[in-house]
């Protein structure tokens, strides 16, 4: 009987500690559990290093794995915050470059030389029409028929008659505010007055007018005269003669 007890008792020791070596045994795969959890943790972490140098086309991927790995990591290491912010920062578009004027200046005008040909019986076709008033008023218009601009510079020399009496006066209260310039086609005017008061002068009859010309100075007598035939005989007295300057605008001189 005292037998069969200590057998009893000799087995429940052995299983007792049999039960106890098992348990132990658990706890350390339990253990090596976790540690290798940590391990693999650590071992996916570290290659998002290269991930930050070298990143993958899908950037917005890349963030999300990243912000992921920092949250697996914990505070064990640094790397998975490093990671993440890596991820992060890829996933941002360049900024645009700043816009620049690529204009190119603009060239001057090939036109904007000062005009310097004066308008002459070259390059203008002359016309003397006598108006009804103001009587004894002739309206001279010279029409630019050259193929570029002309001054009508000064005012016009004229002539009745090859045996003129005395040079015809102009008015300098008709001088206009600038050199009239005549481009192709256009037109410039001047009033010739024939008589005036009574001075005890013969009149002759005068059927045409001869016009010459003035360059930039305003005193010689440049390129070629005009000539031009008058509608009717006129009465002209060369020292009671006057002549305004020319005008680019009719109305101007229309009464004078």
């Amino acid at each position: 009987m005292r037998t069969n007890f200590r057998i009893a008792a000799a087995t429940t020791t052995t299983l007792v500690a049999a039960l106890a070596l098992t348990a132990c045994g658990g706890g350390d795969g339990s253990g090596d559990t976790k540690a290798g959890d940590r391990s693999a943790a650590s071992s996916v972490a570290t290659p998002a290093a290269d991930d930050a140098q070298a990143p993958s086309a899908n950037d917005s991927a890349g963030s999300t794995a990243g912000d992921s790995k920092a949250s697996g990591s914990g505070t064990g290491t640094g790397t998975g915050t490093g990671t993440g912010s890596s991820g992060s920062g890829s996933g941002k578009h360049a900024a645009a470059p700043a816009k620049t004027d690529s204009k190119p200046a603009k060239k001057p005008s090939s036109g904007g030389g000062v005009v310097d040909t004066p308008c002459t019986g070259a390059n203008v076709k002359l016309t003397a029409t006598p108006v009804t008033r103001p009587i004894n008023h002739i309206l001279l218009t010279v029409t630019n028929t050259g193929k570029t601009l002309c001054n009508a510079y000064n005012a016009p020399s004229i002539s009745f008659s090859k045996d003129a009496q005395s040079p015809i006066q102009i008015d300098r209260d008709t001088i206009p505010q600038a050199v009239v310039t005549l481009s192709p086609g256009a037109s410039a005017y001047a009033m010739v007055r024939t008589l005036g008061e009574d001075d005890g002068s013969k009149a002759y009859d005068a059927d045409h007018v001869t016009v010459y010309f003035h360059g930039r100075s305003g005193n010689e007598s440049t390129g070629p005269s005009a000539y031009a035939a008058l509608a009717k005989h006129v009465a002209v007295v060369d020292s009671q003669a006057r002549a305004t300057y020319w005008q680019s605008d009719l109305s101007t001189i229309d009464s004078w």
